[in-house]
């Protein structure tokens, strides 16, 4: 792919990703589940837990990709 093609197709992915992001965050501000604090602290480690493994994974993914290309 032509690389002006390749980078206007990665803005309109963050520009959507932008737009998803912020309709979630206003959604979940309006639940009220999302709002007490005891759920708050779950959904931070669920998070924090999630994070973690998706970097863990990201890093360790492909360790022989470099020798490919």
């Amino acid at each position: 792919m032509e690389k002006r093609k390749h980078v206007f197709w990665e803005l309109m992915l963050i520009i959507g990703s932008v737009f998803v992001f912020r309709s979630l965050w206003i959604l979940m501000d309006r639940i009220d589940l999302f709002n007490s604090g005891k759920s708050l602290i779950i959904f931070f480690f669920v998070g924090v837990v999630l994070t973690g493994i998706g970097f863990y994974k990201i890093v360790h993914s492909d360790k022989g990709w470099e020798k490919r290309h």
